[in-house]
């Protein structure tokens, strides 16, 4: 005779609730490609996957991916290739979920099939005296979504200081120009110019805001999910498209033996997400 395993009903890891049990829950979008169930540890997508390199062509304001390099595309990121135009962004999914399909982008044009860099960190330079351009950046899992401000304090031939702020106004780090900076999650080399930077000099580099959804909770993700913030209720397939859902997001207790990790998580990485998950008044027994 064939066993047959019964699978976790809504709510079933439940020790207890808020009152009003929608004090406890949310209404949550589950990420296009996730397919979970009850019980399963989330994280959100709080800032667009750091970077992506594919092949695809643009045609009004879709984009054709027909093969992934490295990376995984997410809405927010900025894309650059041969004949793409500056600053347009991926604006929303239409048959790709961060592969192969199509994606909708903010700026209508006509590309023909080539190399294209998504990242989800862009910089503007300010009205500047310096020429120096702002090099590859590198998105971290401290980043903040917004926008950070890069300003020259201190100017030389050649050479020249910076302080970088956060998108709440804090001072994460001091760089030198033509030197690696490392500070607040991001990463990058301004270089130097043939025009030396003055004192004032600006760049404004902002960080891509994720979609907001719910993907399983993953100690190594790179776009907000490596945070465990919720539980799920109830199951969701969202295997082809976004779907709607719920989560357990505060002022609950769990029985941790009936919600689900991440297949392989190491016991550190479990300790830290109930300790996430503690810090938002859920209580794993």
């Amino acid at each position: 005779m064939a066993t047959q395993t019964e699978g976790m009903y809504a709510g079933e890891f439940l020790v207890s609730e808020g009152d009003d049990s929608l004090i406890s829950r949310e209404a949550i979008t589950v990420n296009a490609g996730e397919s979970l169930v009850a019980g399963q540890v989330l994280g959100k997508i709080t800032r667009a996957a750091n970077a992506a390199v594919v092949t695809g062509s643009i045609a009004t304001t879709v984009l054709t991916v027909t093969a992934v390099t490295s990376g995984v595309l997410a809405v927010g990121q900025t894309l650059s290739g041969s004949g793409v135009t500056a600053g347009t962004k991926i604006t929303a999914l239409v048959t790709g979920i961060g592969g192969v399909g199509t994606y909708t982008v903010s700026a209508s044009q006509t590309a023909a099939s080539t190399a294209i860099t998504a990242t989800s960190a862009a910089a503007v330079a300010g009205t500047n005296t310096g020429n120096g351009v702002m090099g590859a950046i590198t998105v971290g899992n401290a980043a903040k979504a917004g926008a950070y401000a890069l300003k020259v304090t201190k100017a030389g031939a050649n050479v020249g200081d910076f302080q970088v702020s956060d998108p709440d106004g804090h001072i994460v780090g001091l760089g030198t120009v033509a030197v690696a900076f490392s500070g607040g999650g991001l990463s990058f080399t301004l270089a130097d110019g043939s025009t030396d930077f003055a004192v004032g000099d600006t760049f404004a580099i902002t960080v891509a805001a994720g979609s907001g959804n719910y993907a399983m909770h993953d100690p190594s993700g790179i776009d907000g999910r490596e945070s465990a913030v919720a539980i799920l209720f109830e199951s969701v397939d969202a295997t082809l498209a976004n779907k709607p859902g719920v989560s357990i997001e505060r002022l609950a207790e769990v029985n941790g033996d009936e919600i689900t990790w991440k297949t392989g998580i190491s016991a550190p990485d479990k300790t830290a997400g109930i300790e996430s998950l503690k810090a938002r008044s859920v209580i794993v027994r």
